[in-house]
């Protein structure tokens, strides 16, 4: 996955409530409801691709939540028949049967960007509170997106994807499958250093793969 930050959830400032217009204070629009993703790789999981990329380092390892929008299309598409054989009747056109799937869309909450996820999110439900902290505790900028921008970003993503793989004469219906609501990525950020090097390193919690924060000759 290419979605990499280095914001992180500090402490439990809010972790019981988002807090009424909390939200709205800060300028942050704050989903309904909010998922904490389980990750996949484990802090020893990190720290082993750490050191795949510093030999013999001593490091530490910390957590850091990602957070993003992710809403869920159903997009389904048919077979249009001109031709029959029994005549149809004016202005009437004969239609191949239904057929569709479910796509989950995560948009990155600072910048916009989405992508087709290629799996299911679960986790456990969390306060609306601990993805605002961990939407604050980042120092990026941008337009951040409304669910209204959610929902635009999914419906291209998915659009482009299924009209790359039909034939021509198809017709696609796209229908919202679930609201846009909010998720915590897993990341794992490791900082440590050999004798040579030390350098700081984001994992990604969910595939592993991983980006260069920093990296200093010692």
């Amino acid at each position: 996955m290419r979605e990499h930050s280095e914001s992180d959830a500090t402490g439990d400032r809010h972790a019981g409530q988002a807090g009424p217009g909390r939200g709205a204070e800060s300028g942050v629009v704050a989903p309904e409801s909010a998922l904490k993703l389980a990750p996949n790789i484990t802090a020893a999981e990190a720290l082993a691709v750490f050191r795949r990329k510093l030999p013999g380092a001593e490091a530490e390892v910390r957590e850091a939540l990602h957070p993003f929008w992710w809403t869920a299309l159903s997009a389904r598409t048919r077979s249009l028949f001109r031709r029959s054989q029994k005549r149809p009747s004016a202005g009437s056109q004969s239609v191949g049967p239904m057929t569709g799937q479910r796509m989950n869309v995560l948009v990155n909450a600072y910048s916009g960007r989405g992508f087709i996820a290629d799996f299911d999110p679960r986790g456990e439900p969390v306060a609306v509170g601990e993805w605002l902290d961990a939407f604050e505790s980042s120092d990026q900028a941008g337009p951040q997106p409304a669910p209204g921008d959610v929902r635009r970003t999914a419906r291209s993503l998915v659009r482009t994807k299924v009209v790359k793989t039909v034939k021509l004469g198809m017709g696609l219906s796209i229908t919202e499958a679930a609201a846009p609501s909010g998720v915590l990525k897993p990341n794992w950020v490791v900082t440590g250093a050999n004798d040579r090097f030390s350098s700081t390193i984001l994992v990604d919690g969910l595939d592993s793969s991983h980006y260069i924060v920093r990296v200093a000759k010692l």
